[in-house]
């Protein structure tokens, strides 16, 4: 269970997806920047609307659950994620206003350019449904096909696999709906998340690194309210670079069955913070007790007493939404250095491009 060659954690920066990843703190910073200066258009959409659907594909869709609980919290609203194949393939299981004009669908695409997502655009918009794009090119065909555009400065990037897209994407949504909230402190917090704690990302990346050293059976990550999403976008960062088998849960159901897998050679990640913290510390204790490795990224210490294993602190005093962009640079550090570990090549995954074009349903 440990590097193949007995060696420590293997360097990353001759990975452009991690030199990329490493940039994510600037990129974050330039997409709050740009949620001050949303156009007008966009925050009138959402703060007049009945109901707000979020939507994506891969990443893109984790990034919406994220962005849609974050949503629910700070505007008390029903903003609700579905993957861009339910709109395309069971619209009447997503959109169920009767109102369309009331119920905008934001669509999230790092390219603009994947096929689903120009095609959930088009046909929203000739239902009637106002449409807003997230992503990171101006120009792409979503950015097109959509009434309004928000774009992440910084965010775009080579790598086929999403780092400083997601986070930076992510920080302009939660910049626009604390806007919409009315939310002050949430966007100062935002504003103040980069610049004062990108160096705590770092630091527990420098964990993640070195856990990647080892080649685990399993992981699992664990991840309640916004976080859920984020913790879905660990999963598949460490599916789609190393093919290791990994299994996301809220915490607190782990509990219930998932957490017979617990055992020497598995890795439980808990990301925590916020309003139930110290429960789901509980829960990641027990999967210690059974034999499983563990790691808890937490915003404040108390909230990680009890924790057992490795343990990180990223955005003690901010807003727990706030932190969330911070959240998967971590993330990054363990799927490539596990990668590596494996055998695998993070820069090129198997099976996969950076844009999915498939023929229309």
């Amino acid at each position: 269970m440990t590097h193949p060659n007995g060696a420590g954690p293997a360097s990353l920066d001759h990975l452009l997806t991690w030199r990329e990843a490493s940039t994510s703190g600037q990129a974050i910073a330039a997409a709050v920047e740009a949620a001050r200066s949303a156009q007008g258009t966009a925050l009138d959409l959402l703060a007049g609307a009945e109901r707000i659907v979020l939507t994506g594909a891969g990443s893109s869709y984790y990034l919406a659950l994220v962005a849609a609980a974050a949503a629910r919290e700070a505007t008390h609203r029903p903003f609700v994620a579905a993957p861009l194949s339910e709109i395309l393939l069971r619209p009447a299981g997503v959109f169920v206003g009767a109102n369309p004009a009331a119920e905008p669908v934001v669509v999230i695409s790092r390219s603009g350019s994947t096929s689903e997502a120009v095609a959930v655009a088009e046909r929203a918009r000739a239902l009637g449904h106002p449409t807003i794009a997230v992503t990171c090119r101006a120009g792409s065909p979503l950015a097109s096909s959509t009434d309004v555009t928000l774009v992440s400065p910084a965010g775009d990037e080579a790598a086929i696999v999403m780092t400083r897209s997601f986070a930076s994407m992510l920080a302009l949504l939660l910049g626009v709906i604390a806007t919409v909230a009315g939310d002050r402190a949430l966007a100062a917090d935002l504003a103040r998340a980069a610049a004062d704690h990108w160096p705590e990302a770092a630091a527990a990346a420098a964990v993640g690194r070195r856990l990647g050293a080892t080649d685990w059976s399993r992981i699992v990550i664990l991840g309640g309210g916004p976080a859920f999403g984020i913790a879905t976008e660990w999963g598949l960062k460490l599916t789609e670079t190393s093919q290791v088998s990994t299994c996301v849960y809220e915490p607190l159901e782990f509990r219930h069955g998932p957490i017979s897998v617990s055992e020497p050679g598995v890795l439980v990640v808990g990301l925590i913070g916020g309003p139930g913290a110290n429960d789901e510390v509980r829960v990641v204790a027990e999967a210690a007790a059974f034999g499983a490795e563990t790691w808890v990224v937490a915003r404040e210490a108390d909230e990680a007493r009890g924790a057992p294993g490795e343990v990180s602190l990223i955005g003690g005093g901010l807003h727990p939404t706030a932190r969330l962009p911070l959240l998967v640079h971590p993330a990054h550090a363990l799927a490539l250095s596990l990668a590596l570990t494996r055998g695998c090549d993070p820069d090129a995954p198997r099976h996969l491009d950076q844009v999915v074009i498939l023929d229309p349903p």
